[in-house]
């Protein structure tokens, strides 16, 4: 049986690289990775540029707070 998926809109791909969609959702998502070419590099570039931020910015979150903040 053919299964009709709903599009992938911007914020469901930010939710599925973040980890926080439906789990029913990230299912279908999985299932359309395979078959859509332009989604699947959509959603390769969001990881790519997930870990490029953390590998930038997450020392930034362990420094403590300025004095002048405080």
């Amino acid at each position: 049986m053919n299964r009709q998926s709903t599009p992938v809109s911007e914020d469901e791909i930010q939710a599925y690289v973040d980890g926080v969609i439906a789990e029913h959702r990230r299912e279908e998502i999985d299932r359309l990775l395979e078959t859509d070419d332009a989604l699947a590099g959509r959603v390769s570039d969001y990881f790519s540029l997930n870990s490029m931020l953390h590998d930038r910015y997450d020392r930034v979150l362990q420094e403590p707070l300025p004095q002048r903040l405080v």
